[in-house]
């Protein structure tokens, strides 16, 4: 059985959610999902097929339409750049949170009952599990779609994404719970021992996973391929670039693409050894290598392909055939001699096989 499994990180889900897409497009389906924090909430999407209702959200939602706080003030928190003008802005705010004794849940709780009916949730045959952690216990709890009390399946998926910083209030039971990231950020050790031998795990850090390796269970990973930055900033133009991003590195996974910033369909080793002629390789060895060892020609030869295409603003988010690419690149800079990459790039002998 098949499980897709989703890690906590707050504003950094956006991430997974481009990933979901991915796997949607490449046809693959999931026998339960489940995770931590803002995973539970995106397996919960997960599980009632509510696709395009989440794309919408994560393309939609605020900071303040979350927790009634202005995004650009936790920007500039997020960044240290807060400024004393800035500060009395939102002073107000802070004073708010204080008094409340952390920030407000009332509308992440009003979001989740809106998008996640329970009978429709009930009735889905995939599976559905989380983890948080039980404040008043002290201890951890997974909870799968069999745990959950009726008319409670909004405050348990709202139970494994509570932050330290929000506002305490009882939950569950008459009890206090926090963010299950503060045990096990993604519970795969459980779903395994629930029966799921193939599991794809979306993260949102680039930390190093925990959990058992079993004889028989095949775990896939797919990683940020650069750091998503804060967990609190929810706003548009940030859940885009991180949807753009979890997408492109999950067909990257997939499909098995080369490239480390950018996405190129797979060349072979020796299809990049007869890029350049000998005499051309050693110039252009000597004048871009700068001392670094060189493992192969593929590798040295798209790190510097992907340096030209930074440097001349080509799109990142694009699958991209190697051949096509390379005959772009001659175009931007056939006119440019001043460019850095036009030794690079013109003697390259582009073979379109």
């Amino acid at each position: 059985m098949k499980a897709l499994l989703l890690e906590g990180g707050g504003a950094r889900g956006a991430y997974q959610v481009g990933a979901i897409k991915a796997l949607n497009k490449k046809g693959l389906v999931f026998d339960a999902a489940g995770g931590t924090s803002i995973g539970a909430i995106n397996a919960a999407f997960y599980v009632i097929h509510s696709f395009d209702a989440l794309y919408k959200l994560w393309s939609s939602t605020s900071s303040n339409e979350l927790f009634g706080i202005d995004p650009k003030l936790l920007d500039q928190l997020s960044d240290g750049k807060l400024t004393i003008d800035e500060l009395k802005k939102g002073f107000t705010t802070i004073v708010n949170i204080v008094k409340s004794r952390g920030i407000d849940t009332t509308n992440m709780k009003k979001l989740i009952s809106r998008y996640i009916k329970e009978d429709r949730f009930m009735r889905s045959k995939i599976e559905y599990g989380i983890n948080t952690y039980n404040l008043s216990d002290r201890k951890p709890v997974m909870m799968f779609k069999k745990d959950i009390p009726k008319g409670k399946l909004s405050e348990c998926i709202l139970s494994s994404a509570y932050l330290p910083f929000f506002k305490l209030e009882k939950i569950i039971d008459d009890k206090y719970y926090l963010d299950g990231g503060l045990h096990e950020n993604c519970p795969i050790d459980s779903f395994v021992d629930a029966g799921y031998d193939e599991i794809y795990v979306i993260r949102n850090w680039q930390s190093k996973l925990k959990y058992k390796n079993r004889k028989g269970v095949r775990v896939h990973i797919i990683t940020p391929r650069e750091d998503l930055g804060s967990i609190m900033r929810f706003t548009k133009a940030s859940a885009e670039y991180k949807m753009n991003l979890g997408y492109y590195d999950t067909i990257k996974y997939i499909d098995q693409l080369d490239g480390n910033k950018y996405y190129f369909k797979h060349y072979s080793k020796e299809y990049y050894s007869h890029l350049f002629d000998s005499f051309a390789k050693r110039g252009i060895i000597k004048k871009y290598n700068k001392g670094l060892p060189i493992k192969n020609d593929k590798e040295f030869i798209i790190k510097i392909i992907e340096q030209a295409c930074e440097d001349l603003n080509i799109e990142r988010f694009k699958i991209y055939n190697m051949p096509y690419l390379l005959t772009k690149l001659k175009l931007k800079v056939v006119n440019n001699q001043n460019n850095k990459y036009y030794y690079f790039i013109k003697n390259i002998k582009i073979d379109f096989e």
